[in-house]
């Protein structure tokens, strides 16, 4: 056998997402919760979601939980969205 050192790869910089912290996160974190807001980000347990909500923004599904695409790489589940409450 010979004395071949393997190295682990890394990942390169751009696959890798920014761990969740701040106080803009905390505070989208806080009123998505408080509202009962829907948003891809959750709903598509979004990689992404920690950059998002530390620069204070959201993507909001705004008929419900479900969406009509039925993306490969979203976790978000594939359906018709409930109909409309208009109150």
């Amino acid at each position: 056998m010979s004395d071949l050192k393997i190295e682990k790869e890394r990942l390169p910089r751009w696959m890798k997402s920014v761990l969740p912290k701040g106080e803009s996160y905390l505070k989208v974190k806080r009123l998505i919760a408080e509202h009962h807001l829907n948003t891809i980000c959750t709903s598509g347990n979004c990689p992404n979601k920690g950059e998002c909500w530390n620069a204070g923004t959201a993507s909001f599904m705004i008929l419900g939980d479900k969406c009509t695409r039925n993306c490969r790489f979203c976790f978000v589940q594939n359906d018709v969205p409930e109909p409309v409450d208009w109150q």
